[in-house]
């Protein structure tokens, strides 16, 4: 029994579509990667940045630093007359 000239039309359609198909999720494949990998890089950058935006922090909020600062605004440690100690409506002192 031989192929007939129709069914080798579609049979070789069915191939052109199964390879169309198999190019398609390669290409959508291949994309995905390079998204993936630019992702990645972004995130290391990103920790990267807020790492240094940590030490940062640390550097300037370093009890030395800030007594440092209070002193050149004038800012001394509040006085005993000056702290006010908040209770809670309701409860006795």
């Amino acid at each position: 029994m031989t192929p007939t000239k129709n069914q080798f039309v579609m049979m070789a359609a069915i191939l052109f579509l199964l390879s169309a198909g198999v190019i398609w999720i390669r290409t959508a494949n291949v994309r995905a990667t390079y998204e993936f990998v630019a992702k990645e890089k972004e995130l290391e950058k990103l920790k990267q940045n807020s790492q240094g935006l940590r030490i940062r922090w640390a550097q300037l909020t370093t009890p030395q630093r800030l007594k440092l600062l209070a002193s050149q605004l004038g800012l001394d440690a509040p006085r005993l007359s000056q702290v006010f100690r908040h209770q809670p409506a309701g409860k006795p002192q």
